[in-house]
């Protein structure tokens, strides 16, 4: 079943069953995420179970399965910052070569060149801006899903999603002539 059917089934019915099948179709995008804010194997994973047994719960509080990625991301992103209260640790930026393996391992893109140069991009980018790119052009958020995610209107999102393009530009030697 693909993703957005298996997130319309488990809205419409709520119950273990099609609840299953949305953790099998979502959890390795949640994984990921946790995965590429530097968390090791085994908090990604146990963040990640956390974000979606939240989404089981809290199901019946969401509306609009249109922005579902966008809530999931949220939650998800609410978790990782509990987590680093709980443990009063700083945020750090997330060293490339756990970020290579990470690349390596999901199917994020087709060929090593590609790879090699998104590792590069993120260089330049703040950990905000890691986060939002990786969100937009990783995950594929919308701009709506992104809005829901940082909880900001979705005019800013384009604005920086703007801005973040820009300095990817700058850093590539290409000007951007969009407006945001």
């Amino acid at each position: 079943m693909d993703e957005q059917r298996a997130i319309e089934s488990f809205l419409k019915q709520r119950d273990e069953e099609t609840f299953c099948v949305l953790f099998k179709t979502v959890y390795g995008r949640v994984l990921r995420y946790f995965r590429l804010r530097g968390t090791d194997e085994m908090t990604a994973e146990e963040l990640a179970q956390n974000v979606l047994l939240a989404v089981y719960r809290r199901a019946g509080e969401f509306q609009d399965q249109r922005l579902f990625r966008g809530w999931l991301f949220a939650i998800a992103r609410n978790e990782l910052l509990q987590h680093w209260r709980r443990n009063r640790a700083r945020i750090q930026t997330v060293d490339l070569e756990p970020l290579r393996d990470v690349l390596v391992e999901s199917n994020v893109a087709a060929g090593m060149q590609w790879r090699l140069e998104f590792e590069a991009w993120l260089g330049v980018l703040e950990p905000a801006e890691r986060e939002l790119a990786h969100l937009r052009f990783v995950e594929g958020l919308s701009h709506e899903e992104l809005a829901e995610v940082f909880a900001v209107p979705c005019g800013t999102i384009k604005s920086r999603l703007f801005y973040l393009k820009q300095k990817l530009g700058r850093s590539a030697g290409i000007t951007v002539q969009d407006k945001p």
